[in-house]
């Protein structure tokens, strides 16, 4: 079967999954030994405008990560809090959600998300879709589909990330779907997927995503989409090209820590 997540396993473990998922979890400020033991470590992350904490599960292996550096929040994490925020990721959690914690309070961002990558085993056939793909689109034919969406959804579908490849396609000479892939991190490149509201669940998201991902694919790289947990249309759509669930993500924002209980120790 295309989508076998067994499949995946066994193909991307040829491919050292291990370094290219290393690669990622670094860009989502995790340390390095998440793969050996579920743990709680501190890493610092200078560019964050607020303090966050990261979790990152995958089967049965989980890691926190919590911010350091000048400004050092102890989160004073205990063994069950940490075992309660790994289980959180599992479970999908709300957007908006509150976990308040012995030492701190923390809010679930907006994006919670599953993770999945996807190899020349699992993608799937070509897909047959009226319309023309074009190959990395002048501005002039992106300004046409980022006419027809909303602000949010251009700047989440990629159309104002600065790509070293786009596949769009045309129909009736207007732009009607565009995927976009993100400068790689390591071995994983993210690719991201935008289609006007008038032209969806008709099949040009797929087209333009399985057109990309052959690119990816023919540079030695791994495509890695990260996805909404609630966002059932793109979760199909990645599933139908291929993608295969891998891990969990989850970004909380430290909204408040309880200074008194440090005090008081």
């Amino acid at each position: 079967m295309p989508n076998s997540s067994t499949g995946l396993r066994a193909s991307l473990a040829d491919r050292s999954v291990a370094e290219a998922l290393r690669s990622y979890a670094t860009s989502l400020g995790c340390p390095v030994g998440y793969l050996e033991r579920q743990r709680v470590a501190t890493v610092e992350r200078h560019g964050d405008e607020q303090r966050v904490v990261r979790t990152f599960v995958r089967d049965g292996v989980g890691l926190v990560s919590v911010p350091s550096g000048e400004e050092d929040v102890d989160l004073g994490l205990e063994p069950a809090e940490v075992e309660e925020l790994i289980a959180l990721t599992r479970l999908e959690a709300s957007p908006g959600s509150v976990i308040a914690l012995r030492t701190a309070r923390l809010t679930v961002s907006d994006d919670p998300a599953a993770v999945e990558l996807l190899d020349e085993s699992t993608l799937s056939p070509a897909p047959n879709v009226a319309g023309m793909l074009v190959y990395d689109p002048s501005r002039f034919v992106l300004d046409m589909l980022r006419d027809d969406v909303s602000p949010d959804e251009w700047n989440e579908g990629g159309g104002n990330i600065d790509s070293p490849h786009r596949v769009g396609a045309l129909q009736g000479g207007v732009l009607v779907a565009l995927a976009t892939v993100e400068a790689p991190e390591g071995r994983l490149a993210r690719v991201r997927v935008l289609v006007s509201p008038r032209h969806r669940r008709m099949g040009y998201g797929q087209a333009v995503v399985h057109a990309l991902v052959r690119h990816v694919l023919g540079q030695g790289l791994l495509p890695v989409v990260r996805l909404a947990v609630g966002d059932r249309a793109a979760r199909a759509l990645a599933s139908t090209v291929g993608f295969v669930s891998f891990a969990h993500a989850l970004t909380l924002h430290v909204t408040s820590v309880d200074v008194v209980a440090s005090a008081e120790s």
